[in-house]
């Protein structure tokens, strides 16, 4: 029986995904048999992904209703899909009636070993790219994807200490339930402001709707798991 679902609350994606057990992968194209060395399975199905972004532009929009102008600063690479999808919802929902939507963006460099370790204590963050003049603004702050909070945190700590906003909210596509997560990163986390949020995820390397393994998959429209070990051994 498949899992019946609210779009309307964070939803909590299992292990195997949304359909609570492992779909049929010939549903989601030729990619899989050509890539099974990379490719779990599909955990969020593109027809998730459109219902719960439109019950968030739904929520965003009741929280702006007031507003004029809301600047969709959109942390690259991974955000850029969830972002222009999201502002269509906006529009879509109220047109021309509703706020005026301007994309920004932001990217940040994370230094430190390229492949997460459960217990690594922190990680060293550079804004390599920030939008400017945004002083006066009304800031939604757009993520694909937060695993241990440290890129996040840093970029909403930047924002809130240089630019003089009018006001900063986040909106977050997917958040990661970290296995054994550091003292660290587990604070780290806990002080993470998160508005907006779609889905609560296990602790999977995951990859599409804009959000790459090793820079494959960011074209796909549905989000799944890769098998780590392969890209492991890659490195």
């Amino acid at each position: 029986m498949n899992q019946k679902i609210d779009y309307k609350k964070v939803i909590k994606v299992s292990e195997n995904g949304l359909a609570g057990k492992k779909p049929d992968i010939s549903l989601f194209s030729g990619i899989f048999s050509q890539r099974r060395n990379k490719i779990d399975q599909v955990i969020i199905p593109e027809v998730h992904l459109k219902k719960r972004i439109r019950a968030l532009a739904e929520e965003i929009c009741k929280d702006y209703k007031k507003t004029k102008e809301i600047n969709l600063v959109t942390i690259l690479k991974g955000a850029f899909i969830f972002a222009s999808d999201l502002g269509r919802e906006i529009y879509n929902i109220v047109g021309l009636k509703g706020p005026e939507i301007h994309f920004d963006f932001i990217k940040a460099v994370t230094y430190g070993d390229e492949i997460k370790h459960s217990e690594e204590p922190e990680r060293n963050v550079t804004i390599e790219l920030q939008p400017k003049n945004l002083q006066g603004k009304n800031v939604l702050l757009i993520e694909d994807i937060v695993d241990q909070g440290f890129t996040l945190f840093e970029i909403q700590k930047k924002l809130l200490a240089e630019e003089k906003l009018q006001s900063l909210r986040t909106c977050v596509l997917l958040s990661k339930t970290l296995k054994n997560p550091s003292k660290k990163v587990r604070e780290l986390k806990n002080k993470l402001v998160i508005d907006y949020l779609g889905f609560e995820i296990p602790d999977r390397w995951i990859a599409g709707y804009g959000i790459d393994a090793g820079e494959d998959f960011r074209h796909l429209p549905f989000v799944l798991t890769v098998k780590e070990d392969y890209y492991l051994n890659k490195k």
